[in-house]
């Protein structure tokens, strides 16, 4: 007796793929603000500071009110 099964596989069965994740729009703020700050003061600098001259909810509340701003 065989110890092994073999099974054939099914016409047109794929396996299942998973689904890519999203980024939360929080996560992709930061990375907006974290490139706003590479531009403004190079990459650097950036890589040198243990605390950014702008923290991410005054840049994030200064761009808020820029957009209630213009519009």
């Amino acid at each position: 007796m065989k110890t092994t099964i073999q099974t054939r596989p099914r016409i047109g069965d794929l396996p299942r793929r998973r689904v890519k994740k999203t980024p939360s729009a929080e996560t992709l703020l930061r990375v907006e603000w974290l490139n706003w700050l590479i531009e403004q003061h190079g990459a650097d600098a950036v890589a040198e500071w243990q605390e950014p001259p702008v923290s991410f909810a005054e840049w994030r509340r200064a761009r808020e009110l820029a957009a209630h701003d213009a519009a």
